[in-house]
């Protein structure tokens, strides 16, 4: 693969210190800021709006079929946005407690919602992955062990796997979903040492993006041959900065979109030449 023109980048400027993009049925994006502010981004002309306001800041997000927003809220729960801007309480921590940091959810085909809890950030490995019922509610803890900041998730196309990035753990790693929906067994399928992994993301081919706060740069990961290319690296960080999450945009998920936490503007990738996984947006309740 060759590296990207970091000439060709395009920033989309007015949004705080973005960490996650989430991306509707139709295409157009979500992100969040540092100041819980929930953005809207339509990749037709890059416009962002600032349409709801939050407590606390939210990290990681994911839409239904009907373009309601669900967030990961650090104040411990799982938000819902709707269009309007509407926010009520979707998902709870389990046995009536707090998440300690709730970093990403993600639906599969049944609307169950995985949520992964990066934990205290201390260096002690006390992250979790929950599973919240269709329709919200407490969530359980769906992985019976421990895990190391568990940060952005993704499933598979055909739902065998639940990947994870380990942020602190510098690593990749995947837990296989049985068919009764319970946890498998733990694997992990690329470490990188020297990085910072934060979010990935699913192309048509079942290849994984991957986004690296540290050293700035974005890699895609053949689950095949196991082999590992970069994408973009900019050591400056001057036209690619800091990346936290990646995903496809547009209505044809031809637009590559990453956030940076480290800066002011959503980077935006065109002619990536590929496209996204059809994302699971599960007909939920309004």
């Amino acid at each position: 693969m060759k590296p990207f023109d970091l000439e060709q980048v395009v920033h989309i400027c007015g949004v705080d210190h973005p960490e996650s993009i989430g991306v509707d049925a139709d295409g157009v994006a979500y992100t969040t800021g540092t100041g819980c502010q929930v953005y809207r981004i339509d990749p037709l002309d890059n416009s962002v709006h600032h349409f709801a306001t939050t407590s606390a800041r939210c990290l990681g997000s994911v839409l239904d079929a009907v373009g309601n927003l669900y967030v990961a809220h650090t104040a411990g729960d799982v938000l819902k946005i709707s269009q309007l801007g509407e926010i009520s309480v979707y998902g709870t921590g389990p046995q009536g407690q707090p998440f300690l940091c709730t970093n990403y959810p993600a639906f599969d085909r049944g609307g169950n919602m995985y949520v992964s809890d990066s934990g205290d950030w201390s260096g002690e490995v006390n992250g979790g992955l929950f599973k919240i019922p269709p329709g919200g509610g407490e969530a359980v803890r769906w992985y019976p062990e421990k895990v190391d900041t568990p940060n952005a998730i993704a499933l598979d196309a055909e739902e065998q796997f639940l990947y994870f990035v380990e942020t602190f753990g510098s690593s990749i790693s995947r837990i296989r979903i049985h068919e009764d929906g319970s946890a498998g067994e733990f694997e992990r399928v690329v470490h990188m040492p020297r990085h910072i992994p934060d979010g990935i993301a699913f192309d048509e081919n079942d290849d994984l993006w991957i986004a690296c706060h540290r050293p700035d740069a974005i890699y895609v990961f053949n689950l095949r041959s196991r082999k590992l290319e970069l994408f973009a690296e900019d050591w400056k960080g001057e036209k690619l900065r800091g990346p936290t999450d990646v995903t496809f945009a547009g209505p044809q998920r031809d637009i590559l979109l990453a956030a940076s936490l480290d800066n002011l503007v959503v980077h935006r990738f065109d002619r990536v030449g590929v496209c996204g996984l059809k994302l699971n947006h599960p007909e939920l309740p309004v």
